[in-house]
């Protein structure tokens, strides 16, 4: 049987999960800077060369597709922890969480925390108190 855990306990966790949301998604902001940079660099020296070598090309795919999965993932983790901050927003919150799963490994420990959090009647109750906001 689970202990009743005050309105503020909950709240303190919530503001936790929000605050390592940031964190992380200011973590995977600061990756999509990395590859961008790799990508530039792999742009300008395929440039060079006419964007005749495949592997090359193939190169600056993936990372194009790297940089934009990490600005995307970033963003939602923000965006979330924000949510999580307000108590708005239980299924986005919820989603990003259930995302941040593959994203080994500090993503995979955080989106579990938060769903296991996420998912507490009292929890729920904070979320159901402050109402749909926009």
């Amino acid at each position: 049987m689970r202990v009743p855990v005050s309105p503020a306990v909950a709240s303190g966790q919530l503001r936790m999960l929000g605050v390592l949301h940031h964190i992380l998604g200011g973590l995977s902001l600061a990756g999509a800077v990395g590859f961008g940079i790799i990508l530039v660099f792999g742009f300008t020296q395929e440039a060079a060369d006419g964007f005749t070598d495949p592997v090359g090309l193939a190169t600056i795919a993936v990372f194009g597709v790297l940089t934009l999965g990490s600005l995307i993932g970033g963003a939602l983790c923000i965006w979330s922890g924000l949510h999580l901050l307000r108590h708005t927003r239980p299924g986005l919150c919820t989603t990003v969480a259930a995302l941040l799963c593959l994203n080994v490994p500090l993503g995979t420990a955080l989106g579990i925390a938060t769903l296991v959090v996420l998912q507490r009647p009292d929890i729920r109750a904070l979320f159901d108190a402050t109402g749909p906001r926009r």
